[in-house]
């Protein structure tokens, strides 16, 4: 019977999945090596406004209930800190001056009830200005066994890079507004409005093109080319 096959079929996703989540602990000790190896250089990571490392399992209720990584949704986030950035703005709530500044951009690991893992970087966040985009998928893993310590460390050097990018002196450099686009198109949920812009420029590109060759046709047809 069909209600057989397909309640096999979700006995058989139940148990994967929960196989997947097992295997979060082991994950979360590969970022925690690799965010452990940076963090010894306390003064470059300084210029970043620190460096800071948080699990869900640190958060209440998750920290005092007992429950096991197997059992509750996991996700592990390594942020910054405040940068000051030298100039000072006016507090509208207060009336009164305060020093510009920028904070927790973010590097994190969030996996699904299915035990699937997405990464993602968010930018910093400044009283002096906004980035347009609010966080980008940079890798998406159908378990936690499938990203490496290699796969680590490459998230995190684009992390710093993304950091660099969109801090306040210097998002607005051209190079690093293509690097996050590039980052953007990777990200599957931005990737179909770029596609739907791009078939529009073409579009349009096209529309150009005909008309500029029937305007072409009508003048020799005429005689006057």
């Amino acid at each position: 019977m069909s209600v057989d096959k397909y309640a096999e079929k979700m006995a058989r996703a139940d148990s994967m999945a929960f196989v997947r989540r097992v295997m979060w602990k082991s994950l979360d000790e590969r970022i925690r090596q690799v965010f452990d190896a940076h963090s010894e250089h306390t003064s470059t990571l300084n210029q970043f406004g620190g460096l800071f490392i948080r699990s869900a399992r640190d958060d209440e209720p998750i920290r005092s209930s007992g429950l096991l990584s197997s059992q509750h949704i996991n996700s592990t986030h390594i942020f910054t800190g405040h940068r000051l950035l030298g100039v000072s703005l006016v507090d509208q709530k207060k009336s009164n001056l305060k020093i510009a500044s920028e904070t927790n951009a973010q590097l994190w690991y969030s996996q699904g009830p299915s035990g699937q893992v997405l990464v993602f970087v968010a930018p910093y966040k400044s009283d002096a200005g906004e980035i347009d985009e609010k966080e980008i998928i940079i890798g998406k893993y159908i378990e936690p066994a499938s990203i490496s310590v290699a796969d680590v460390k490459r998230h995190f050097r684009v992390f710093f890079k993304y950091c660099s990018c969109t801090s306040q002196h210097s998002a607005n450099s051209l190079l690093h507004f293509l690097y996050r686009k590039r980052l953007m198109m990777s990200d599957f949920r931005y990737r179909s409005d770029f596609r739907a812009k791009a078939i529009k420029v073409v579009e349009r590109v096209a529309i150009l093109i005909l008309g500029g060759a029937a305007v072409w046709a009508s003048l020799y047809a005429g005689g006057k080319i």
